[in-house]
């Protein structure tokens, strides 16, 4: 397909498919557990509508929208990305908030063709318009492919904690990256 893309910030009319995005990239597809994914999908959905109409901080949620080149008209959503400030600390909530990235997404169907790279980069931007210096997130251990594009666009570990999860059930840590922009 001769396409390319376009970034945007979210919309109304957006959530149900970022939440469809997010629900393909982030659980299982295939096995008993892909009974859960309308489940997911809808609590997904939740979530999104309510940091979307509630915004308190700095908030932006990014996509990326897949146009034909003949035209300007969008046909699919290829990748979404959320960059906020929120504390790294959920147990302690006076703790100060930093720049952060979440829900780093990008359909099976368009990795490896510069959309991650491109929502990355535009959350970077923001984040210095906000008059902030280093940006974080969090990566899961086998994420082979995220870690790779984390690490070409300059982030590095800075903490991986172990947690009961990983010990209890042998799941990948979650490891904390970092920018300095």
């Amino acid at each position: 397909m001769d396409a390319s893309f376009r970034l945007r910030t979210l919309k109304p009319k957006d959530l149900s498919e970022v939440a469809a995005l997010l629900c393909r990239c982030f659980y299982p597809q295939e096995g008993w557990q892909s009974w859960f994914n309308p489940i997911m999908q809808m609590g997904i959905f939740h979530d999104l509508q309510s940091r979307y109409s509630v915004r308190l901080m700095p908030f932006t949620s990014l996509i990326g929208a897949q146009i034909a080149r003949e035209s300007s008209v969008e046909s699919e959503l290829v990748g979404t990305v959320e960059v906020s400030l929120k504390s790294l600390s959920p147990w302690m909530p006076f703790a100060p908030s930093v720049p952060y990235i979440s829900n780093l997404a990008v359909a099976p169907q368009c990795r490896c063709q510069g959309v991650g790279k491109q929502l990355l980069f535009a959350c970077e931007e923001m984040v210095r318009q906000w008059g902030h210096h280093r940006l974080y997130l969090h990566v899961m251990d086998d994420n082979t492919p995220a870690r790779r594009l984390y690490a070409k666009a300059g982030y590095q570990l800075i903490d991986s904690p172990p947690s009961w999860p990983n010990i209890l059930f042998a799941s990948p840590k979650r490891l904390l990256l970092c920018k300095r922009l």
